[in-house]
């Protein structure tokens, strides 16, 4: 089906797809690893063997990666199997966790506990979240999902944005709008990725959530009997 009758049915001018990266020494460790490059498990190698046929079977129009290498290696390798030159933002690394980076998920409370500050961020009376020493707040990190969400708006086709657990919390946050600290509730399992539609402007709608590569593959190569607007855009003839 052409791009044009494709959005005739469906009205979906943008699919937006969001990717966790594989798994770390410090997910397997419990360590915040934040803006510090570490290097995959044997297992997040595998993961991202994986994860790279996903990206490739949603056939991007661009794919855009954090700067740190557990993200920007995973999509270099898909860009080069789609002809696609990566794009690497800033603005999608990792949250900054100031004096917890390197520190165990089980030591950071003891941390902060002299500062009067927990982990995960705690909110003041005013709903702001309260960061650790030299850490992003959530706010800080959701202006910078602002600035992502600013461009894609302006675009159309197929993105692919790979990124990290806390942000991609933060990100559903400023898309769905809820409170700052809600997001820290929320699985997000190595390589899955969180699907977003949009009819143009800045209405996004979720369309899938906790997606591992193996769904992504489905999904984007497989007609739904279920979907009747065909929010993956997958036709008889494409499959």
């Amino acid at each position: 089906m052409s791009d044009v009758k494709e959005r005739l049915v469906s009205g979906i001018t943008h699919r937006i797809l969001f990717m966790r990266h594989p798994e770390t020494i410090a997910n397997t460790q419990g360590f915040l690893s934040g803006r510090r490059d570490v290097p995959l498990t044997e297992n997040g190698v595998i993961q991202r063997k994986r994860a790279v046929e996903a990206l490739v079977a949603f056939k991007p129009d661009r794919i855009w990666t954090s700067p740190l290498s557990r993200c920007r290696d995973m999509g270099q390798m898909a860009a080069q199997r789609l002809g696609l030159t990566l794009e690497v933002k800033n603005d999608l690394a990792e949250i900054d966790f100031g004096i917890l980076e390197g520190v165990s998920f089980a030591e950071a409370r003891t941390v902060l506990a002299p500062y009067g500050l927990t982990f995960p961020w705690s909110s003041d009376e005013q709903n702001h979240s309260q960061p650790a020493p030299y850490a992003e707040s959530y706010e800080a990190v959701r202006v910078r999902c602002q600035h992502i969400l600013d461009e894609l708006v302006a675009l159309d086709g197929r993105t692919v944005c790979l990124t990290h657990g806390g942000y991609l919390r933060c990100m559903m946050g400023q898309i769905l709008k809820t409170p700052a600290n809600t997001a820290c509730g929320v699985h997000l399992a190595n390589t899955s990725s969180v699907y977003f539609t949009s009819n143009g402007g800045n209405d996004l709608k979720l369309g899938g959530f906790n997606l591992d590569p193996q769904e992504v593959i489905y999904a984007s190569t497989t007609p739904s009997i279920y979907d009747s607007r065909n929010i993956w855009g997958v036709h008889k003839e494409d499959a």
